[in-house]
């Protein structure tokens, strides 16, 4: 969905119109502004609990204080128990979060969801014997279960369940997010279950997990295009739970267990760091949580209930990272919004964690089907009635960009300000465009605009984003023959009824791109001996006959790891500057010596250079041959036997160095366990989550490079 901001006017014919107006969101609209004739509300009630199990089974210990809300165990036990229609459970490190848990498959996951099975589906316990678990979702350690009650799931359809890793690199399962959509009647909605970055002083870490949770889940929409997708606030409600990790910012640890003492829940919260970054706009804009009256749910000593002070462990300032997030979106109808009945937490023990639960009234609409038939039809003859015999006529404050200096992964974007002038509702979409010599093409693989389609009423304005952008898809070919980007886009209207075709206007797009060894292939980096840069297309071709053993772009990454953060801990594992990132990019591609980096951006720089390559180094159809019964030995011998020369160089080189790093553990902290899965993306360019649903595939890359790592048939001087 686009948010393309555009001016306020009146629509002829008293017809009032919203941002992001196309012809179709126009009757959506109008649909909206009568819903109240063709639907039906339907009261729900929504249960979200949250707990992180801190790697625990399941006890004897029952769950069923966190299952029951306090209101149903209120002084009245003659009072009759009301449960609510939809119970979304979510766990957090249902395992321990270590490199190992990314490896292997864990039962830890099955042991809960049997274990809230037997609790909720169980014959002998009349509280839960009316639901049917709809939805189980996991993720390394995440785990979240959706039950309705029976008599309700003939009404839920649409269910989806995606996950997104956020972790290690950016995309470790270690930390992420999973995901449960649903309709129920004709109402969408959305949970979220998400362990976010650890660590007092890590807030802008769980911000940046924030913002990449929503910008990468993403399910297939059900209603619309295959290839569209919906994000988290595509929903008419959505809930966010999980352990969000958010701490105090108080430094003095005996004032915070004073005040914990004195129960003043004021004075701690308003140093509460999800309360002061939502207020600052910097994560969870727009989204609600109800007032907290309970105590930090962390750090607890496990299987009591007092905090952990203990004088042999870490000191931790109690928080509540544990927390239950809502959000409504615009087209709930007036009046039905989200009505907080219970927030709080269960007193259970057997994590450092305690269980948090909230208790939501919300409202539902059914769909009256022959009423909307009959308003559709209403608003439909409304607007072909004006858009007959309409010729549209629009104004361009600029048909030619110029994109100076154009960098790999360094996207630029400009506005071009489209007006509707005429007196006629304006659709355009973007035809093909012209290539230089005047035939058609498509718009190249480095070229976006959005929104590619719209409708543009009387006297307002859109804004087109237009983007060029070269990433590993483009780099390749730009790197070895291309250094001026060009292309023309087709900006063209439709005429009077749907169909016809009106006026066209182009749109000369040209830029400078300066070329870069990222997304370039080892083949083309082992012929090229001076800096990318330098080459000047083809105008200066490379010397097919002076062939690199291996790219200097590499050489010069490790060398710089080697002689000066080798023994740096957490090598690979901690994160860098992306400005200095970006300044190492620079001197590989210029040949400009390397100033004093730091080793983590030179190290992430390395793992961004390899999985940028244009092809993997160890190409993933050979992983094809590896079967169940295969000797791993024998196999990685003849799989080197088959690679190509600037391959096998390039794979005996990085091994050689990592052999290097294993060495220097005791200083780096580093074991094969931890580098495997980030140099498995690197060197076979494979995608754990993506693989996550082909068993066979996902734990031959990790055998493969432990074995070439750890065997001594593989020892390298």
């Amino acid at each position: 969905m686009h948010s393309h901001k555009m001016e306020s006017k009146t629509f002829p014919m008293e017809m009032n119109t919203s941002t992001n107006i196309g012809k179709q969101a126009w009757i959506e609209k109008a649909m909206q502004d009568r819903r109240s004739e063709w639907t039906e509300n339907k009261k729900l009630t929504i249960y979200c609990g949250t707990w992180n199990v801190n790697a625990k089974k399941p006890s004897e210990e029952s769950i069923t204080p966190w299952l029951v809300p306090p209101p149903n165990h209120g002084a009245n036990k003659e009072a009759k128990v009301v449960l609510p229609d939809v119970y979304c459970l979510g766990f957090q490190e249902v395992v321990d979060l270590n490199a190992q848990s990314l490896l292997v498959d864990h039962n830890a996951s099955k042991e809960w969801e049997e274990h809230i099975q037997q609790t909720m589906l169980t014959k002998k316990d009349p509280l839960f014997r009316h639901y049917v678990l709809k939805k189980t979702v996991h993720l390394v350690g995440l785990l979240m279960l959706v039950y309705v009650k029976k008599t309700l799931s003939s009404y839920v359809r649409t269910i989806q369940a995606e996950v997104c890793g956020v972790g290690i690199l950016g995309y470790g399962g270690n930390k992420g997010a999973v995901a449960v959509r649903m309709t129920i009647y004709d109402t969408s909605i959305c949970f979220v279950n998400s362990h976010l970055a650890a660590h007092k002083n890590n807030v802008q870490g769980r911000n940046s997990d924030f913002r990449n949770i929503c910008k990468r889940l993403r399910f297939k929409s059900p209603m619309r295009d295959e290839e569209e997708e919906e994000q988290i606030g595509d929903h008419n409600y959505t809930f966010w739970i999980g352990d969000l990790n958010y701490r105090l910012t108080s430094t003095d640890l005996t004032e915070v267990y004073r005040e914990i003492q004195d129960k003043n829940i004021g004075a701690l919260i308003r140093s509460d760091q999800l309360v002061i970054e939502k207020a600052a706009g910097r994560a969870f804009q727009g989204w609600h949580e109800g007032p907290i009256t309970f105590l930090p749910t962390y750090k607890y000593e496990t299987g009591t209930d007092r905090y952990d002070r203990r004088e042999d462990k870490k000191k931790r300032f109690p928080a509540w990272c544990d927390r239950i997030q809502w959000k409504v979106d615009g087209s709930v109808a007036a009046g039905t919004d989200v009505k907080m009945v219970l927030y709080q937490r269960a007193e259970l023990k057997m994590s450092d964690h305690k269980p948090v639960m909230a208790w939501f009234d919300i409202t539902a609409q059914k769909v009256i089907q022959r009423e909307k038939t009959r308003v559709q039809n209403d608003i439909t003859r409304q607007f072909d009635a004006w858009e007959n015999n309409q010729i549209p006529q629009v104004s361009l404050d600029k048909t030619r960009l110029n994109f100076a200096d154009i960098r790999f992964e360094r996207p630029q974007t400009q506005i071009v300000t489209v007006e509707n002038i005429g007196k006629s509702l304006a659709e355009y979409y973007f035809a093909s465009g012209a290539a230089g010599d005047g035939s058609q093409e498509a718009m190249p693989t480095w070229l976006t605009v959005e929104p590619k389609t719209h409708y543009i009423p009387p006297g307002h304005t859109i804004q087109l984003k237009i983007t060029v952008h070269v990433d590993t898809k483009s780099a390749g070919t730009l790197n070895m023959h291309q250094d001026k980007l060009s292309s023309m886009l087709i900006f063209r209207l439709k005429c009077g009824r749907e169909g016809d075709l009106g006026k066209d206007y182009y749109i000369e797009i040209n830029g400078n791109y300066l070329r870069s060894a990222f997304g370039c292939s080892l083949s083309y980096l082992a012929r090229t001996p001076m800096p990318v840069r330098a080459v000047g297309g083809l105008r200066t071709k490379v010397n097919a006959e002076a062939v690199l053993t291996l790219p200097k772009e590499l050489w010069r990454l490790v060398d710089f790891i080697y002689r000066k953060g080798i023994d740096e801990e957490d090598l690979f594992l901690t994160s860098g500057d992306d400005n200095q990132i970006a300044d190492i990019r620079e001197c590989l591609d210029t040949g400009r010596a390397f100033r004093e980096f730091s080793v983590h951006s030179m190290a992430e720089a390395l793992i961004q250079f390899l999985v940028n390559l244009s092809e993997p180094i160890f190409p993933m159809s050979l992983l094809d041959e590896l079967r169940s019964d295969s000797n791993i030995n024998d196999f990685c011998m003849q799989a080197l036997l088959r690679l190509t020369p600037i391959h096998y160089n390039t794979l005996i080189y990085i091994l050689s160095f990592l052999r290097q790093v294993l060495k220097h553990t005791k200083a780096n902290k580093l074991t094969s366990t931890k580098i495997v899965p980030l140099f498995a993306k690197c060197i076979f360019h494979y995608n754990p989550l993506a693989a996550e649903k082909l068993q066979n595939m996902r734990q031959r890359p990790y055998m493969v490079l432990n074995h070439y790592l750890t065997s001594q048939s593989f020892v390298t001087s």
